[in-house]
């Protein structure tokens, strides 16, 4: 039997924590990360005061963005300030991630203090498995807490190897994520509704299967519907590739009874200065681009989730990033809010958008996970899980 070691299973008094997190959050075009957009750093928030009051030193790893790709969110500048008002309390904010000079500050910080640590990422060692940045990030710890769920499906540096050298256990959070997902897997009550989105349809083949095998009906938005579309009504040719659209055909002939696919969608330019709503058999020839779902489709997958008993939500349905394609998922946030059935929702832009409704609390689980709780209700194993699990 395997069982995740949890924070009660490890002496945690007045050690040097690790505490792995996601702050991986969005700052708005004012670079400052709100109450709009902090959902996971205070999902973060009852292991960091739980150890607090066991007077650790809480010496919080988390990256943010992708180095090399968009140099404005390689900084912890905006987190560190952000979570400084949501702790009321000041949090040293480290100059390295490792080295003498960070020992040094470590040894002479008070028991309870926080303290963040630069962007792991910042070191390209973290995103493959290496052993010897694993060994210099250990030195400062006595123990590991994985509070990163949403990112334990990747095999970095921090998420695999760390915990390996150090005391590790699961934090607060991270425990909910894998009992309410479990519970999904083993125990949804039926009728089941699964609303799915995102890109690549040939990254998600997996997680479609599993849920098609498992739920009564699944509504799809996005990219991923768009290819189902593209397959179906013969739209224009360069916007998938041939491979995508025969996974989308092959799904659909085995699943087709079980499958919602909008019915009408929203296009237009890339910027939203031009949209129209068109009939998903008519798209024309030159379309600038298929952005979100119609109001025939949003009542369609309202309707279906009328008399679920549970609904899992991944995956806004529109290319929320533009406002004028926000209303598909907006609707949906606000339809669903109000629901009976029992509801989780993750990925990323989703619970953005259930934080600018202030509907977080309006949903039975809000998971901090995109692509982890996909991939583990799909049922794989998932590197950062496994890391942290004992073998009894």
């Amino acid at each position: 039997m395997e069982s995740l070691r949890t924070m009660d299973d490890i002496l945690l008094d007045g050690k040097r924590v690790i505490v792995r997190v996601d702050f991986n959050v969005t700052a708005g075009e004012d670079g400052v990360v709100d109450a709009s957009e902090d959902y996971r750093i205070e999902a973060a928030l009852p292991t960091i005061a739980e150890l607090r009051q066991k007077r650790c030193k809480v010496l919080l790893l988390a990256h943010i963005g992708r180095p090399g790709e968009d140099e404005n969110l390689v900084s912890m500048e905006a987190i560190h300030k952000r979570l400084q008002h949501l702790l009321r309390d000041d949090v040293r904010l480290l100059p390295k991630l490792y080295g003498s000079q960070i020992e040094s500050i470590i040894q002479g910080m008070e028991q309870g203090d926080v303290a963040l640590f630069p962007n792991v990422r910042l070191d390209e060692r973290e995103m493959t498995l290496n052993n010897k940045f694993a060994e210099d990030l250990s030195r400062v710890g006595d123990a590991y807490i994985n509070e990163a769920f949403s990112a334990s499906h990747r095999a970095h540096t921090s998420i695999v190897l760390l915990p390996q050298l150090l005391t590790s256990a699961a934090g607060r959070r991270t425990v909910t994520e894998v009992e309410v997902l479990t519970s999904l897997k083993k125990t949804a009550k039926k009728p089941y509704i699964a609303i799915v989105s995102g890109s690549k349809i040939t990254t998600k083949i997996g997680i479609l299967r599993y849920l098609l095998a498992n739920v009564d009906k699944m509504c799809l938005g996005g990219k991923i519907a768009n290819v189902f579309l593209a397959s179906r009504y013969n739209w224009p040719g360069a916007m998938f590739s041939p491979d995508e659209i025969a996974v989308a055909k092959h799904i659909l002939e085995e699943y087709e009874d079980r499958i919602i696919l909008p019915t009408d969608v929203v296009i237009g330019n890339d910027d939203g200065s031009y949209t129209q709503t068109v009939d998903v058999s008519y798209i024309p020839e030159h379309v600038g681009g298929v952005w979100d779902i119609g109001p025939k489709s949003i009542a369609a997958i309202v309707q279906a989730c009328s008399s679920a008993e549970t609904i899992i939500w991944n995956g806004p349905v529109g290319h929320v990033e533009v406002d004028a394609y926000t209303q598909g998922t907006m609707a949906l946030v606000n339809a669903l809010a109000s629901s009976s059935a029992y509801r989780v929702v993750g990925g990323g832009d989703t619970v953005n958008m259930l934080e600018k409704l202030k509907k977080v609390d309006s949903f039975n689980h809000v998971s901090i996970g995109g692509g982890a709780m996909l991939e583990f209700l799909e049922g794989k194993r998932l590197p950062g899980i496994v890391a942290i699990t004992s073998q009894n």
